[in-house]
């Protein structure tokens, strides 16, 4: 048989079986990335132990041959499966592509063909003698280059791979500390005894003790994988997974003491605390109280003060459990959610504090949210008015139109319209509600139809007064019109009777009466203008200042004075209207000012949008400019007074507003600012 096994053989199969155990332990948790290189590390190791366990017990040279493949297998092997762990190991498994993996393992793989056929060639080792004395076979062996060349080969890849699991476990700290300090020291033993076997000076004795030293790997990898959950808890891919990730990331165990904590979760905790690893999560972990009790995986928001503002966080946190399901931690992710909170509370705070009231109906009409705002707008406390319907405190001759305008557009996604409806307040009077409903039945985030009511019940009641005095207008403006006129054209009518009949003593006086005549005429066509110049524009339609202009100059007898039109400005006005304060201006301008040499010019205000009206003339003394525009005033004895004032009342009708200043020639100048926007600068509609 060529066999005969002795108490060192039995010890280095039972090393051997030993590693190869964990190698099984591993490939059952092969769902972890890391887990099958780790299972072909240990096979490797239990290969060298094996045939170290086969040589020492060989009678024959053929048979301790055998050991010798079984061991370089081992050997080998070791190198290239320990440098794939350990990139795994440590996130760089990149780096390693299937073509660097092929070429790692060309060398060891040639190698070891060269140990297979070592007896028909002396290209690794002469071999002189064999010696099977017990307790140990062993030959005399006179090594060649190329196994220097394949032993450096292999230690240059273990060098490689525990240099990186060394700056990996001091970076990382913590429970992965000390993975990497028992990986370590499980690599570092049979090192070290290889070393020793090295000094020894006769590599191919039996008595290895780098194979003995295999059983520190075993043990210590045991204790690794059952006392510090190795495998459970790998850092595999971790720097890419966690330290480059923004949000907070802790790793809490049963026992609630932290074993991890990320870059991000660093930055989190209170000042001072440098070293969170190993203590309670409670004292170093952000409002940890606040939730741990929970058993159940969910989602918790808390808010942590820091640096003297507070941020906001979403946590989420996970159960870790082991391959038969039993809780061996908890992850707990801090996102970060404080821009989205902050967005959230301000888009709440603008919704609350609007002085429309913003309301969200189903498609049966049932309120389904209502603003803060409707307490102070309709006395309604929000839950008052959440699960009722809007159309209960609708006034009864409005709820058939509201209802026909729902029902029309309810089942349109994205309608708009608005319209007008009387609504109960709180104390039960009703109010003027401007609706505007939006259809977001669709939207997810929103299932309902929008409302966003303005109230207008004042506005709607100085409409009502306005129209009553306008009413009231057109009445003073018919009493004038027919009542005062009438008789004034039957004077006028004796008085041109008179003058044709009376002789040249009496022309004097029947001019006298004529003129009055006239001036009653002027007083009454003011009057009439200035009664009707401060209603409000109700239709406007769309003017060029430039024609308005030179019209309104064709009007007025301006004599020889000369007009100087600078703008093209386009805007919404009342065209009779605005002609009317154009005639107005001109006709100021002209009679009081010498009409010679005279200058009118109409231009675009250079600041803000509106127009002017300025001329050449004596101007007006500044201390008299606010009453230009009183009714009544005037310093011509022929005048009534009314023609600025009907000009100041015509620009308020309008909305807009009037000034009086000096032009640069020292003249009078009319500044009208037009508070609209010019309708060559409004945006184009389809």
């Amino acid at each position: 048989m060529g066999f005969s096994p002795g108490i060192v053989s039995w010890v280095l199969f039972g090393i051997s079986g030993l590693n190869l155990g964990i190698a099984a332990v591993a490939v059952r948790r092969r769902e972890v990335r890391g887990a099958v290189a780790f299972s072909l590390v240990m096979i490797c190791v239990s290969l060298y132990s094996l045939g170290t366990g086969i040589r020492a017990g060989s009678t024959t040279l053929s048979l301790y041959q055998v050991g010798t493949v079984v061991k370089f297998a081992g050997i080998l092997g070791l190198g290239p499966t320990q440098l794939r762990f350990g990139l795994i190991y440590t996130g760089r498994e990149s780096l390693l592509t299937r073509r660097r993996w092929a070429l790692l393992l060309a060398w060891p793989a040639a190698v070891l063909a060269l140990v297979a056929t070592a007896p028909a060639h002396d290209l690794l080792w002469t071999v002189h003698g064999f010696s099977s004395a017990a307790p140990l076979a062993a030959v005399d062996r006179a090594n060649g280059p190329l196994f220097w060349l394949a032993l450096a080969y292999t230690y240059t890849l273990i060098l490689t791979t525990y240099s990186l699991l060394l700056v990996f476990g001091v970076r990382r700290g913590g429970q992965y500390r000390t993975q990497v300090l028992l990986m370590l020291s499980g690599g570092i033993i049979p090192v070290i005894g290889s070393f020793l076997l090295l000094y020894s000076g006769n590599l191919s004795t039996a008595f290895d003790p780098t194979a003995f030293a295999n059983t520190a790997t075993g043990v210590v990898f045991a204790v690794a994988l059952f006392g510090f959950g190795f495998l459970d808890l790998a850092p595999v891919a971790r720097h890419t997974l966690v330290d480059e990730m923004v949000d907070p990331v802790y790793v809490v165990d049963i026992d609630d003491r932290v074993v991890d904590v990320n870059v991000a979760g660093m930055e989190l905790l209170d000042e001072g605390v440098d070293k969170p690893v190993g203590r309670p999560a409670a004292e170093v972990v952000p409002l940890y109280d606040s939730f741990h009790g929970n058993t159940d995986d969910a989602d918790s928001d808390v808010t942590v003060e820091r640096d003297g503002s507070l941020r906001f966080f979403d946590i989420n946190r996970t159960t870790l459990t082991d391959r038969s399901g039993a809780t061996i931690g908890s992850l707990l992710i801090y996102r970060d959610v404080t821009d989205r909170h902050i967005a959230e509370e301000r888009f709440k705070r603008l919704i609350e504090q609007s002085s429309d009231v913003i309301a969200v109906i189903d498609e049966d009409g049932d309120v389904t949210y209502v603003s803060q705002s409707v307490e102070e707008i309709l006395g309604y406390v929000p839950t008052a008015l959440i699960g009722a319907n809007v159309i209960k405190n609708v006034h009864p001759n409005d709820r058939d139109e509201l209802r026909a305008e729902l029902s029309a557009h309810g089942t349109e996604y994205g309608y708009t319209s608005s319209y007008r409806v009387r609504f109960r307040h709180a104390d039960g009077e009703w109010r003027v509600l401007e609706v505007r409903a939006r259809n977001l039945l669709d939207d997810q985030f929103v299932e309902g139809i929008v409302l966003n009511s303005r109230d207008v019940t004042e506005k709607e009641r100085q409409k009502r007064r306005l129209e009553r005095q306008n009413e009231r207008l057109d009445q003073f403006a018919s009493i004038v019109s027919h009542d005062l006129r009438n008789p004034l054209n039957v004077a006028t009518g004796h008085v041109d009777m008179l003058e044709s009949d009376a002789g040249s003593e009496q022309g004097d006086s029947i001019e006298t009466v004529q003129r009055q005549l006239e001036r009653m005429e002027a007083i009454i066509s003011d009057a009439l203008t200035l009664a009707r110049s401060g209603e409000v524009i109700s239709e406007a339609t769309e003017v060029r200042l430039e024609d308005i202009a030179h019209t309104a100059w064709q009007n007025v007898d301006t004599a020889e004075a000369d007009l100087v039109v600078d703008t093209s400005l386009a805007l919404d006005a009342d065209r009779d209207r605005l002609l009317n304060v154009f005639e107005n201006l001109y006709r100021n301008s002209a009679e009081h000012n010498e009409t010679t040499g005279l200058t009118v010019r109409v231009g675009s205000l250079p600041e803000t949008f509106g127009f002017y009206v300025e001329d050449t003339g004596t101007g007006i003394p500044e201390d008299k400019r606010d009453q230009v525009l009183e009714q009544g005033y005037t310093t011509n004895r022929e005048g009534t007074g009314f023609g600025l004032a009907i000009v100041r009342d015509i620009v308020r009708a309008h909305g807009w507003q009037i000034t009086v200043s000096e032009s640069d020639e020292g003249g009078a100048r009319f500044e009208i600012e037009c508070s609209e926007v010019p309708l060559e600068e409004q945006p184009a509609t389809a």
